[in-house]
């Protein structure tokens, strides 16, 4: 399908990227339309990153649905998100669904971080529970904040704890950084035009730890650059973020 007329939008005015294509399809293989849930551990950070990304992809809030649980443990979220799921399922039609609501979820993500689960020895227990359910985990090492640092540089060097990584992001960015919802929009304005950066050294990180046959979990690690390609993925070509490096 051609482009529309008329100005480009801010994601295709920027510089297009070498192709860094990943080996494998993002995880469930999206089509263009699919529906996903995102259940984040974090009420602002993972939150609202996600429902920036949902606006820049021009997605109704409707077909793709970013919320926080009451709960925080990972074993508790992943069983949020399959009571969340299993609520919407055929409850209505597509038809009678409308733009307000979808029929059902194509996709569903559970987003936390791995530092406290590990500790606590919960980490095993829910990814083994979301497998069985057919719920994706975006998992991250320490911290979110681990992902946000890729938009600014590649480093493979472990970070102690999500104090660290935070500490790292507010270097990176050469500001005060917090999980405040009103730092979050300056710090979206730097991060968007990084996407494909991220997602290209995010793939990098992986294979080092992979040829490292580095323990799980790998630290420092993610797997949001996934979830980014997997909603990349179900948007018309015209509205995609610009390819990897």
């Amino acid at each position: 399908m051609p482009a529309k007329p008329g100005p480009l939008r801010p994601h295709e005015q920027r510089l297009h990227y070498a192709r860094r294509e990943p080996k494998e399809p993002p995880p469930g293989e999206p089509g263009i339309g699919d529906s996903f849930l995102i259940v984040t551990e974090g009420e602002v950070t993972e939150r609202l990153y996600f429902e920036s990304l949902r606006d820049l992809l021009e997605v109704n809030p409707a077909t793709v649905r970013v919320i926080h649980p009451s709960c925080t443990d990972a074993e508790g979220l992943v069983r949020a998100a399959m009571v969340e799921r299993d609520a919407i399922t055929g409850r209505r039609s597509r038809w009678e669904a409308g733009n307000a609501e979808v029929a059902r979820y194509d996709h569903v993500w559970v987003l936390f971080d791995t530092d406290v689960p590990a500790r606590q020895g919960q980490l095993g227990p829910a990814l083994e529970l979301a497998r069985n359910n057919g719920i994706h985990i975006g998992h991250s090492t320490p911290s979110v904040e681990f992902w946000l640092l890729l938009h600014f540089r590649f480093t493979t060097g472990p970070l102690l704890d999500s104090g660290a990584a935070e500490h790292a992001v507010g270097e990176a960015w050469q500001r005060h950084y917090d999980k405040n919802a009103e730092t979050f929009p300056q710090l979206w304005s730097v991060l968007s035009p990084n996407i494909p950066g991220a997602v290209s050294r995010a793939i990098q990180v992986r294979e080092y730890h992979q040829r490292g046959n580095t323990p799980f979990p790998a630290n420092p690690s993610t797997e949001l650059d996934c979830l980014v390609r997997a909603l990349d993925a179900s948007v018309q070509p015209r509205l995609r973020i610009p390819r990897w490096q």
